[in-house]
């Protein structure tokens, strides 16, 4: 077997896995309940997929020029779909988009909506709500108002 065969095999065969990361991810996309998860799935699709078909084009087509920009390109779609996700999440965060009722274990607690229909964020960390558990309280501080320093 000769080298052009290989690199043409692998090629496809990377060219194919990522548009399959891809359809995975729009799959995810109209599947999934809520913004937290759907911006997940489609950030590492994006990071995953794109990298495949780009080193699967290189491999189609390789040349000692294109080497470089695929090293870097791959380095910098890995970064960048990640902070493109986490930012998008983060913006519905702000916004107050609650997560789907099925989701078991969050690390910030969803208050409920108010009055005015907006959705509030409790400051208290899951560890604050275990304190305060353990107290019988609902903010962690003693009965009599006060706070164990």
């Amino acid at each position: 077997m000769n080298w052009e065969l290989i690199a043409t095999v692998l090629g496809s065969v990377s060219v194919l896995a990522g548009s399959v990361v891809f359809l995975g991810g729009a799959i995810g996309l109209l599947r999934f309940p809520d913004l937290y998860v759907r911006s997940s799935a489609i950030g590492a699709a994006a990071g995953l997929g794109l990298v495949f078909v780009i080193v699967g084009a290189f491999l189609l087509h390789p040349t000692w020029d294109a080497a470089p920009k695929v090293a870097v390109a791959a380095v910098l779609q890995f970064a960048s779909s990640a902070i493109g996700a986490m930012s998008i999440a983060r913006a519905g965060f702000l916004s107050g988009a609650a997560p789907t009722t099925a989701t078991r274990y969050s690390q910030v607690e969803f208050i409920g909506d108010t009055p005015d229909g907006d959705s509030r964020l409790s400051d208290a960390s899951p560890a604050d709500a275990r304190v305060a558990d353990a107290r019988g309280d609902a903010r962690g501080a003693d009965p009599d108002g006060t706070r164990d320093e």
